[in-house]
């Protein structure tokens, strides 16, 4: 434990934030010191369920205190210019998905952070997932031999009239953006966990993606690793599912539920669990992350594999935890801006190939 926990502040109350507090709360090195939202009624009734100070801004925030760490939870076109006043102020600064809209407000980003001489650390959730983690594990040990593919699907909704995009204050209205489960809001966290999974960066990529304000379409996107596997993603928000009766799992965590959070009872059956499928030469893997469950098969008979570890929401204090440490064995991040901004760089090659119609390629290290 350190001698002093780490003052932090939550700067954006969104649907997300309540999972970080709670899961925060749970740690001896952190203490909840402040939360910061536009919304007074947010900010009041978050701060009465706490007991923590709220503040309308960034700068009010600021002028008032300054914590030890930012945890900054707004849409991604406001990060830019909270990072950098966090970083003026000498604040270290943890930043969620996607790290900007645009590449280079990515890289003013991590510039800022360097200037001042603070950490930042890139929220790549995913990868404190127990299920993900002991995938991870199992692969490197050779499981399940080389990995040639690995994939990811969520093809669902109520039909095109019920579709929702996340609205202009997250994308603005041209450029990448779409639904809560497409390929900006949530393939970015698959951009950056498949190449962790298989220890090999992107090289190439094409697909296409929904664009804010327009008709959204089928995305996909298809890459390759440096090691010669290929990843796989497809999202569609508006059409309906087609899983089977008595398809899914007992997750032994809550669903999210959009614009409510991890909700439900832990332990009940998840008919439409999110899932990655990675196939190796010798065995595969099916790795449900939020449901917490991960089964093998390299035998012609998937078994499950158990996980230890809290499942989501807990993920988050596991995250900010280890960036503790990084502050505390003065270390770098574990998860850093170089890797947010290989999957910003990867998302955007996305879009970049469907204008050229052809194959883009990035580099493993800006």
């Amino acid at each position: 434990m350190v001698a002093k926990p780490f003052r932090t502040a939550i700067i954006g109350l969104g649907a997300v934030a309540e999972p970080h507090i709670a899961a925060y709360c749970d740690l001896a090195d952190v203490e909840v010191a402040a939360v910061v939202d536009p919304r007074q009624d947010r900010v009041e009734e978050i701060c009465a369920r706490y007991g923590v100070a709220g503040f309308s801004s960034c700068e009010a925030l600021l002028a008032a205190m300054t914590p030890d760490i930012a945890c900054v939870l707004t849409p991604a076109a406001t990060h830019r210019e909270i990072t950098v006043q966090c970083a003026a102020a000498g604040v270290h600064v943890l930043c969620e998905k996607p790290m900007a809209v645009e590449v280079s407000d990515a890289e003013a980003m991590a510039a800022a952070c360097d200037e001042a001489g603070v950490r930042f650390f890139y929220g790549s959730s995913y990868r404190y997932l127990p299920a993900v983690q002991a995938a991870r594990g199992l692969i490197r040990a050779g499981a399940i031999g080389a990995v040639r593919t690995i994939t990811e699907r969520v093809v669902t909704g109520a039909g095109e009239a019920a579709y929702r995009p996340m609205s202009p204050a997250h994308y603005p209205v041209g450029g990448p953006g779409g639904w809560g489960y497409g390929l900006v809001d949530h393939g970015i966290h698959m951009l950056d966990v498949f190449p962790w999974l298989c220890d090999s960066p992107i090289d190439r990529l094409m697909g296409q993606g929904d664009r804010a304000g327009a008709a959204a379409r089928p995305e996909y996107a298809v890459f390759a690793l440096r090691s010669g596997a290929m990843g796989f993603l497809n999202y569609d928000g508006c059409t309906r599912p087609v899983e089977l009766p008595g398809e899914g799992v007992f997750s032994d965590s809550r669903q999210w539920i959009a614009g409510r959070g991890w909700m439900g009872e832990v332990g009940a059956w998840d008919a439409r669990p999110g899932h990655i499928d990675i196939h190796g030469g010798e065995g595969a893997l099916r790795v449900f992350h939020y449901a917490n469950k991960l089964f093998l098969n390299t035998s012609g008979v998937p078994r499950e594999v158990p996980v230890s570890g809290r499942p989501a929401p807990w993920h988050f204090g596991r995250q900010l935890e280890d960036f503790c440490d990084a502050l505390e064995q003065d270390r770098a991040p574990a998860v850093s801006s170089d890797d947010g901004l290989q999957a910003l760089r990867a998302l955007h090659a996305i879009y970049a190939s469907e204008a050229s119609g052809g194959w883009r390629w990035i580099s493993a290290h800006p």
